[in-house]
């Protein structure tokens, strides 16, 4: 599970839809993914990240989650996001999940993406304003 000495980055509230349930009546395993997701961006967003506006983004190499507990509608889910390792053109950001009220972890995990470019799909080094928010050294001008 995520290092209790780890830089928590960014925390978000994200409601249970209805839609989000699956047959077995839970919140279906896809959908922490989306969640995932949109934490992801929204602390992007934040930043002030670039991204694809000036032909920038993320993919992603690797995403780990391990259920622990199930979710159900109503409620709402909490996505912290933590700081992981930060490489010249990657990033891992750490996570766990929470249902608002409740103290329990119900998921944890991580999440290695590349910055790339649009055009040509090639790895590019991470923006300084995500390696300082990260707790990283900046690199110069050059990449390095």
């Amino acid at each position: 599970m995520t290092d209790p000495n780890k830089t928590l980055l960014y925390t978000t509230e994200i409601p249970i839809r209805y839609g989000d349930m699956d047959s077995n009546q839970h919140v279906n395993n896809t959908r922490y993914y989306q969640y995932l997701e949109d934490a992801r961006i929204e602390w992007l967003d934040g930043l002030g990240a670039p991204r694809r506006e000036v032909g920038q983004g993320l993919v992603l190499l690797t995403c780990t989650h391990h259920f622990l507990k199930p979710a159900f509608h109503p409620g709402t889910i909490i996505v912290e996001l933590y700081a992981g390792v930060v490489g010249r053109t990657s990033l891992t950001l750490e996570h766990k999940l929470y249902i608002k009220g409740q103290p329990d972890v119900i998921g944890y995990g991580d999440v290695k993406m590349v910055w790339i470019t649009v055009d040509n799909q090639r790895p590019i080094p991470v923006p300084n304003s995500v390696r300082l928010a990260m707790g990283a050294e900046p690199l110069d001008e050059a990449g390095s």
